[in-house]
């Protein structure tokens, strides 16, 4: 259950160069012919803005030109052009956050850029938000919080809400709420065919389930009608441990994620970070209280683990949580990967799991020390399935399953510099998240579910779902994208067919 210097040694790297061609292919001067002022091409300051916006230096390809379409009407022309000219690769941009290069962002095709679909509408009474495709959860929460309310949005303000909703989705309230995809109360959608459509729980309602976490495999969803949630304060934030803490804070969350000590008003992860140029190991907790006046509560034992190196601790709203995360994420951008597992929690699996990441990450980094690696290994909860009677959604739980009690999803990364050395700490990656699993399989702890936001481009989140489930996607892909367009043409996410 280790990698062997014989194997780390032999992980080659590929130098990997973005090209894109600086002549105008069909499919552009169709598009530009049809949405003449929506439409750039690479000497353009609006398709270089787009590039620089993806939050990950892998995730900056070069497509032969960007649409820009300002509403569900110019997504369903954008298409029927890219199926005119069928060999045409394109993909679909909504916050860009998603880490595997080519899932938001193409070379030698087009990419379709929802920033401009990034209004947020509240309409007085209706207890929703309409949210365009394009907004980030910072541009959802600041409006809401105008009206005193809240949505279930990324917990960083600079993750679309598009990709995290359709994802799953966990949400600072998702302990008490669930899923931020179950908030969803309807979706327009652009079909292949150029139809734009409205998925609720009473109309498409078989595309209104697929689209909680069966991503881009359908059409592409211009607006989500989100359930509104009373404004809420925040006490939480981020503490740094020094180094020799880190069995007391595995300890203090091991606890926290027993079933008897659930707390449906504490959300939020423990991470130990790995910085190879200093050979140092940081414990770090992002927790938070959704309740300030219980605080701590159950959070006690996780904010009092010593000792402690910065403390950042406040009571805030929600939009200022995500903002201050924002700035840790735009800082200095590099280059990222990671890759996901989920495990039931017992009194010992997250040290061993810690252990086992602890005395091979370093042998990793240090094969690629050129490229400054540093690496992460981040335990946080589950939310709650919903209950029987609510309408369902595609990730593979029964109404009666607890994931929010007893189970953890794993995040391994590593941020790097260098695109020659993406090869090789990708097949590191793989190698943990196997060594992991296999750890988890002997404990007798394994869950098959990947949570398809933080899964790797070598993953299938989608099966993880289980055979049934995948197979309504599937039927579901099958009946509203016939031709397949979104299995074909969009050149990246994880495929049904």
């Amino acid at each position: 259950m280790r990698l062997s210097r014989a194997f780390i040694g032999s992980l080659t790297t590929v130098v990997v160069t973005a090209q894109y061609n600086t002549t105008q292919p069909t499919a552009c001067a169709e598009l530009a012919s049809a949405l003449f002022e929506r439409v750039f091409f690479p000497e353009a300051p609006t398709y270089n803005a787009s590039i620089s916006s993806y939050p990950f230096i892998q995730l900056r390809l070069h497509p032969n030109c960007i649409v820009r379409p300002s509403s569900a009407k110019d997504v369903s022309v954008a298409l029927g052009v890219l199926q005119h000219n069928n060999r045409t690769r394109f993909a679909v941009k909504g916050g860009g956050h998603n880490a595997n290069a080519g899932f938001n962002n193409v070379d030698n095709g087009v990419t379709i850029d929802m920033q401009s679909l990034k209004g947020v509408e509240i309409a007085r009474g209706d207890g929703v938000v309409r949210v365009g495709a394009g907004a980030l959860s910072q541009d959802a929460y600041d409006a809401a919080e105008k009206r005193n309310l809240t949505v279930l949005a990324g917990r960083i303000g600079v993750v679309g809400v598009a990709g995290f909703v359709t994802g799953g989705g966990v949400n600072f309230l998702s302990p008490q709420y669930g899923w931020a995809c179950d908030a969803v109360v309807n979706f327009e959608v652009v079909l292949a065919s150029g139809d734009i459509v409205n998925a609720n729980a009473t109309s498409n309602s078989d595309l209104y389930a697929a689209l909680k976490g069966g991503q881009n495999n359908f059409g592409i969803v211009t607006r989500f009608d989100l359930k509104a949630y009373p404004a809420t304060n925040l006490w939480g934030g981020r503490i740094v441990y020094a180094p020799t803490a880190a069995t007391d804070l595995l300890t203090a969350f091991t606890k926290f994620k027993t079933p008897k000590s659930f707390d449906p008003y504490i959300a939020g992860w423990v991470t130990i970070r790995y910085n190879h140029s200093a050979a140092l190991y940081n414990p770090v907790a992002i927790m938070w209280h959704t309740k300030p006046e219980l605080k701590p509560g159950g959070l006690e034992e996780i904010t009092e683990v010593k000792p402690q190196i910065t403390n950042g601790m406040v009571e805030a709203p929600i939009s200022e949580h995500t903002r201050n995360a924002s700035r840790q994420v735009v800082a200095t951008p590099r280059r990222t990967i990671w890759a996901t597992t989920s495990f039931h929690v017992n009194p010992t699996i997250v040290h061993k799991v810690h252990a086992l990441w602890k005395g091979l990450v370093p042998e990793i980094c240090e094969t690629y020390a050129d490229a400054s690696p540093s690496a992460e290994l981040t335990f946080q909860a589950l939310p709650s399935q919903p209950k029987t009677g609510a309408a369902p959604n595609s990730l593979g739980f029964s109404s009666t399953d607890t994931p929010e009690k007893d189970m953890v999803f794993l995040q391994i990364v590593f941020t790097f510099d260098g695109s020659e050395a993406t090869e090789g700490l990708e097949r590191g990656l793989k190698n943990l998240i196997e060594v992991v699993e296999e750890l988890t399989q002997d404990e007798g702890v394994y869950h098959p579910y990947k949570y398809l936001n933080f899964a790797a481009w070598f993953q299938d989140p989608l099966g993880s779902y289980g055979k049934d489930q995948k197979k309504k996607l599937k039927e579901v892909a099958r009946k509203y994208d016939p031709k397949g367009v979104f299995q074909k043409q969009v050149s990246g996410g994880f495929k049904l067919l």
